[in-house]
């Protein structure tokens, strides 16, 4: 995967990077913050952090290359600046819900299962599905105004 750079040959940005930008920063942010909500263990938290950034491009590919790849393989570019700001958004959700949505799951299921006394799943995968979606969101849309 490469990382958007405005090069003088193209003008523009690519949405489906966006999207892969987005889904790795959901699920790593996600998957991290549910692990450390439920153990406050750091190795956990670590592992917690590159299996959502795994499953973040494995599930933003998914939704880029769905929403963002035309049939005959041409892939959705915006012009870079202010105008771009909207489909960034649009880019940054379509990869960042799904992904925070499947990792704080799939985190919160793993790592509470053999807990005694149960921290509450639903709000501690809650807390990491808001915050992964968010920063998620947020890293696409500030990649395109930086």
């Amino acid at each position: 995967m490469a990382i958007p750079v405005l090069d003088p040959s193209k003008e523009g940005l690519p949405l489906l990077e966006l999207t892969h930008l987005a889904a790795m920063m959901a699920g790593a942010v996600s998957g991290a913050l549910v692990a450390w909500f439920s153990r406050r263990n750091v190795l956990l938290t670590l592992c917690a952090f590159l299996l959502g950034i795994m499953g973040g491009l494995s599930i933003g590919t998914g939704m880029g290359n769905l929403c963002y790849v035309t049939h005959d393989g041409a892939e959705s570019i915006v012009r870079a600046g202010c105008c771009s700001l909207l489909p960034a958004l649009g880019a940054g959700l379509a990869g960042a819900i799904p992904t925070a949505f499947v990792i704080s799951i799939l985190i919160g299921f793993l790592s509470l299962r053999h807990l005694h006394p149960r921290p509450p799943r639903v709000s501690t995968a809650l807390k990491g599905f808001l915050i992964g979606a968010a920063t998620g969101t947020l890293a696409a849309v500030l990649w395109t105004v930086v």
